[in-house]
């Protein structure tokens, strides 16, 4: 079978599961397999397929087809330039946190923090993003899963790249104890979907993406009110800067939540679609240096 017959077969396949994507999807099953980038696939359209390649192209569209995640079929997925393992045991990064990157880099401006910490950090997209973007910087990484954990030990090795990773439960009270204090820069996207708005998600992220990296039971500001706490407890520096990605219906709940209980001076930032996404909060200005 030549490739572009196998392919138009695959992309019927996908239109007739109701894939979002059905071309994008079968492009990157095909480049994975022929290890070849997308503009190959038309110039070698007529190319002849070997059996075995075949055979793995068919499988993996059959998982996908069934609304498995194409990352974790491939087993990879790209995040501001980095080439990353994903498994089901961690999210799939979205382009939402690409930009939560973006939003951090430019609050940080010039001066660079020496010493960051990316709460519940999954596959290390956001820590490794950071330290390849502050090379000179002391990047750590804390999840609860040590799956995850191991998966962004490996993704850290394969970029190149250091971070130190460490298990820690930002819900409970010695979480600043495991994971130091007096950060530069506090980066987090915990999990924020109320367990009422399951049913509305699309299947690939319900039935395959990993629950506890998802929702957050019935109390959207959980994990955030866990962070105010172990801001109290030192985990911010008194000129750092955290920068949280939240649930569009939340963000001005958890800045309120920050001003009120932290002193926080905040500012809501909005992502690519316009929805208030991302919380950003430092020390008052006058406060920051009573404290030197």
């Amino acid at each position: 079978m030549i490739i572009k017959e196998l392919f138009r077969e695959v992309e019927v396949l996908f239109e007739q599961a109701g894939l979002s994507d059905p071309r994008r999807t079968g492009v990157w099953i095909f480049c994975d397999i022929l290890q070849c980038k997308p503009a190959y696939l038309i110039s070698h359209e007529d190319d002849r397929l070997k059996r075995d390649q075949v055979a793995e192209i068919s499988a993996m569209a059959a998982r996908c087809a069934a609304h498995e995640p194409v990352q974790y079929v491939t087993g990879y997925t790209e995040f501001r330039g980095l080439h990353l393992q994903v498994s089901s045991e961690v999210l799939i990064p979205r382009p939402e946190t690409e930009q939560l990157v973006e939003v951090a880099l430019e609050a940080v401006g010039r001066k660079l923090p020496s010493r960051v910490l990316d709460i519940g950090t999954g596959s290390g997209c956001i820590a490794l993003a950071m330290k390849q973007a502050i090379p000179n910087a002391s990047v750590a990484a804390c999840d609860i899963s040590r799956s995850a954990l191991h998966i962004a030990r490996a993704n850290a090795t394969q970029n190149g790249l250091e971070i130190q990773c460490t298990a820690a439960d930002l819900l409970t009270a010695d979480f600043v104890r495991s994971v130091g204090s007096g950060y530069d820069l506090v980066i987090a996207n915990p999990p924020y979907i109320p367990d009422h708005e399951r049913s509305g998600l699309p299947r690939m992220v319900r039935d395959y993406e990993p629950e506890a990296a998802l929702f957050c039971g019935e109390d959207p500001l959980k994990f955030y009110r866990a962070i105010s706490r172990h801001i109290a407890d030192g985990l911010l520096g008194r000129r750092g800067i955290l920068a949280l990605e939240t649930h569009a219906d939340y963000a001005e709940s958890i800045g309120t939540l920050l001003e009120q209980h932290r002193g926080l001076r905040v500012q809501v930032k909005q992502d690519f679609a316009g929805l208030p996404r991302f919380v950003l909060a430092k020390f008052p200005r006058k406060l920051s240096s009573a404290q030197e």
